[in-house]
């Protein structure tokens, strides 16, 4: 992962380059607060942000977003007391909204005036990481039936078949990294994010694509790569003025370019798999084919099909999206199982005690030891920290006068409402089983050797797949609907960890992750001691 390698290791010298361009650009981007973060407190005049210096520091105050965008939306968060207030990042202003009410309010309102598919393009910028995709606005009405479809229904009820080969073929790849290390000591070091990124990549590729690309060492690869260039082109394209972006754009793109083997061969699979789609009408006998190509195919709009571009297009997008949520959500819940090692033990248990047949057979809802596990990693270190955003595309106004201006977003504070006394008992500490039912955890440990594990006195039991006044997952109707998946696989990839080493970090108090705007990201350098279970034994 050399990008993020290079990226993560610039971390020290962009903030003074950063700041730099940020006088640079306050041409490109005059408008400064003349108000208080909460909209309803003015106690600032319009007189003093008239002023040179004031105008100056308020775009350093937005490009500090970049280095410290969590820390400053949790701060904010927490002054507010559930009122809505703003975010000036370099390039827009975040409308931060947290009350049950509001967030309803937001997904009520219509695509056409608060668009989920708006945001995305600001945040992907597909005209350069994505050979010029450009979503249609009504999507998510008529045509986004098609992938919400897919992947809540045909995706979600197809894992019973699905996990059992995902976890073959992901068992099969960590059983070749671990033969290719050198043993020292009895042990063996491995790098952890690498590896969990071509785990999980691989299981998409096979889900997505099926078969012949997931075992496709270049597509692979190349899939991997064309997620870290979407991150590093989009940023790099959102930060310039508009008179730069489309140059440096292109330039980016013709230059990290892993993307275009992607296409390529997608574009060669959805082909045959329309040349398919034909030969069955005329009758002939054709493959029979179980992935989101297929599903998504079944599924695409009677009245306007969609062509192989706009499949290829759609499964780009669920690529992007897929493989890095999930893959940093792992790495970041297995960096967890070794600093909270007393875990091991009682989920290798369960794991045990339940057997993979019954996982696969419930579609992954089973362990529920490592679903709270897995849950509370995701809560203290949820992979971006604002959820549910949406671009206004008009002018759009909440009840309580709150004003979103067009061009602007609206979010909510994920990592701070996950950090919230008034959401979670004991919020600021790590209770990996917090969320499983009492009795359930009482039969489990009486199984497992004496452990001393609590529940925080009144903290709710539930799933990491539940839906709640905490928007994990999203809201409404825009709720993800890949969430069973993601969370099965999550699992499967935790479970072969756990049955097939004992871990260890090879340095336990170095840093082991980083965040940049409102994301984190773990170091692709940390590194784990990996010992056999079959050589201990």
């Amino acid at each position: 992962m050399p990008f993020l390698w290079v990226l993560s290791n610039l971390l020290v010298a962009v903030p003074l380059a950063g700041a730099a361009i940020a006088f640079a650009l306050i041409v490109s981007m005059p408008q400064a607060a003349s108000e208080g973060r909460n909209p309803l407190i003015r106690s600032r005049s319009r007189s003093v942000f008239s002023k040179p210096w004031m105008v100056i520091r308020h775009r350093i105050s937005a490009w500090a977003f970049l280095f410290s965008g969590r820390k400053i939306m949790h701060d904010a968060y927490m002054e507010s007391q559930g009122v809505p207030f703003y975010i000036d990042a370099p390039e827009n202003r975040y409308w931060v909204v947290s009350s049950r009410a509001q967030i309803k309010e937001m997904d009520a309102a219509p695509q056409s005036v608060l668009s989920l598919l708006g945001a995305a393009k600001d945040l992907l910028q597909p005209k350069y990481t994505m050979r010029n995709f450009d979503w249609m606005e009504d999507k998510q009405g008529t045509e986004g039936a098609t992938l919400i479809k897919t992947l809540r229904n045909d995706l979600t009820g197809h894992l019973p078949e699905i996990l059992p080969e995902v976890r073959l073929s992901m068992s099969a790849l960590f059983d070749q990294h671990y033969d290719s290390l050198p043993l020292a000591n009895g042990e063996k070091t491995s790098s952890v994010f690498p590896l969990v990124s071509r785990a999980i990549a691989q299981a998409n590729a096979y889900v997505f694509f099926g078969t012949e690309l997931s075992r496709n060492t270049e597509f692979i690869k190349a899939g991997i790569s064309m997620v870290e260039h979407t991150l590093i082109i989009s940023d790099v394209i959102r930060l310039l003025p508009r008179s730069l972006s489309h140059p440096v754009g292109k330039f980016l793109a013709g230059r990290l370019n892993s993307g275009d083997i992607v296409y390529d061969a997608l574009e060669t699979l959805v082909s045959r798999r329309f040349e398919e789609q034909a030969r069955a009408k005329l009758g002939h006998d054709v493959p029979e084919h179980k992935d989101c190509v297929q599903w998504i195919m079944n599924n695409s709009p009677k009245t306007k099909p969609w062509t192989v571009q706009r499949v290829v297009h759609e499964l780009v997008a669920l690529w992007y999206g897929s493989v890095h949520i999930t893959s940093v959500s792992a790495c970041l819940a297995l960096l967890d199982l070794c600093n909270h090692n007393e875990y091991a033990q009682p989920l290798k248990k369960e794991i045990e005690d339940t057997e993979w047949e019954a996982f696969d057979k419930s579609g992954g809802r089973l362990f529920p030891l490592m679903d709270s596990f897995i849950k509370e990693s995701a809560r203290l270190n949820p992979v971006e920290c604002m959820s549910t955003r949406r671009k206004a595309l008009k002018e759009f106004q909440f009840m309580d006068g709150t004003k979103v201006e067009v061009g602007q977003w609206v979010c909510s504070p994920l990592a701070g409402m996950n950090l919230d006394p008034k959401n979670y008992v004991q919020p600021d500490k790590f209770h990996g089983f917090r969320f499983v039912q009492p009795d359930i955890l009482e039969r489990s440990l009486a199984r497992a050797p004496l452990q001393n594990f609590e529940i925080p006195e009144g903290q709710k039991p539930s799933q990491f797949t539940d839906i709640s006044d905490v928007p994990t997952w999203g809201a409404g109707k825009m709720t993800c609907g890949g969430r069973f998946y993601a969370s099965s696989v999550i699992k499967t990839l935790l479970g072969l960890f756990l049955t097939k080493w004992d871990m260890q970090l090879v340095k336990s108090n170095s840093k082991q992750h980083f965040t940049w705007r409102s994301w984190i990201y773990p170091f692709a350098s940390t590194e784990v001691l990996l010992r056999s279970k079959k050589e201990i034994n």
